[in-house]
């Protein structure tokens, strides 16, 4: 298994100062200012400790932790977004 584990979480889940790296949908690791009426944008985080509350696992990578695939459009689903994760990571390990 891999030491590094990607998640998904939801944006009002992750503390002001997280234990672990975040991407938000813009790949910026800064938090959005939400207005009202704005979406949540998509956060991934990745760990090398235990998930925090709320997470879905994605998948595990050995490497240091690049930033995941960009964001799913709002038509895709977690569960797609997943497959690809978890293809971006099989791809990360054969080429290593």
């Amino acid at each position: 298994m891999g030491q590094y584990k990607y998640f998904a979480i939801p944006f009002e889940s992750v503390p002001a100062s997280p234990t672990y790296i975040v991407y938000y949908a813009t790949w910026s690791r800064t938090p959005p200012d939400l207005e009202p009426g704005m979406r949540a944008p998509l956060v991934v985080g990745i760990t090398t400790g235990a998930l925090p509350t709320g997470a879905t696992y994605l998948g595990e990578a050995d490497k240091d932790p690049p930033p995941p695939p960009p964001p799913p459009s709002s038509s895709v689903s977690l569960s797609d977004y997943q497959q690809t994760i978890a293809v971006w990571l099989e791809l990360g390990r054969d080429a290593a």
